[in-house]
């Protein structure tokens, strides 16, 4: 998995949350043709994981600009796009992300 996300992604920011970086999809289509063709053997679905979702980097965006809304608090990022909510959250000053 970890060689097929190095040869698939770059390492990049999301437009809006410049503050992080993720392993990401830069040639979406032919990562999602790649990955159709070669995952779907196996029954792996498509590398949602691989993209910062709009909703994602939106909440990611709000939390790092008001840290105090998960500042010393407890958060779970459940499935939010990319654990990006979850790296804005710890970056922010979260207690456990």
């Amino acid at each position: 998995a970890k060689k097929f996300i190095l040869d698939n992604t770059a390492l990049m920011a999301p437009p809006h949350v410049p503050e992080v970086f993720l392993h990401l999809a830069d040639e979406a289509h032919d990562l999602w043709l790649r990955t159709e063709e070669e995952l779907a053997a196996i029954g792996l679905p498509p590398p949602f994981w691989a993209f910062a979702w709009a909703g994602g980097q939106g909440l990611a965006r709000y939390v790092l600009d008001h840290p105090e809304t998960v500042r010393g608090k407890r958060v779970l990022d459940f499935a939010s796009g990319s654990g990006l909510v979850a790296i804005a959250a710890a970056k922010a000053g979260a207690a456990a992300v």
